[in-house]
């Protein structure tokens, strides 16, 4: 599992997938693994 941050707010989400957008701030795709 790894933990994919967004780039635009700091949201944190695990899983093993990327998110398609972040459910904080709603950017599309701004997700880095950490």
């Amino acid at each position: 599992m790894a933990i994919w941050r967004c780039e635009q707010c700091g949201f944190e989400k695990e899983g093993r997938c990327k998110p398609k957008k972040c459910p904080t701030c709603n950017a599309p795709t701004n997700f880095v693994k950490k």
